[in-house]
């Protein structure tokens, strides 16, 4: 029963250098994706317990449109995102009302 396959013995240099593991597979995009993510730096803020039931909810509705793997730190993204496109005055007057909460 042993030694059924007619495998030849290998020495140990072959064995470690035979080894597919660390080879990525991914193709170029997904690895630009991955290496700009990486520039991510964590931080720590406080919300109110309001807030992450809002962001929850928000990745509730991603993952039922069919989008998966968001995250809070997606949510947070996304509403800098759409921070950007509003005027100075407006994200102003939008901090004055967080702060007021």
């Amino acid at each position: 029963m042993r030694n059924r396959t007619n495998i030849p013995p290998r020495d140990e240099a072959a064995f470690i250098n035979g080894g597919t593991a660390g080879i990525d597979k991914s193709t170029p995009e997904k690895t630009a994706q991955r290496k700009q993510n990486a520039k991510a730096k964590p931080i720590s803020f406080s919300l109110t317990e309001e807030n992450l039931v809002t962001i929850d909810g928000v990745i509730r509705d991603a993952m039922n449109a069919g989008i998966t793997g968001v995250g809070r730190s997606d949510v947070v993204r996304a509403a800098l995102i759409a921070l950007e496109k509003l005027s100075t005055d407006e994200v102003a007057a939008m901090v004055r009302d967080a702060k007021l909460r």
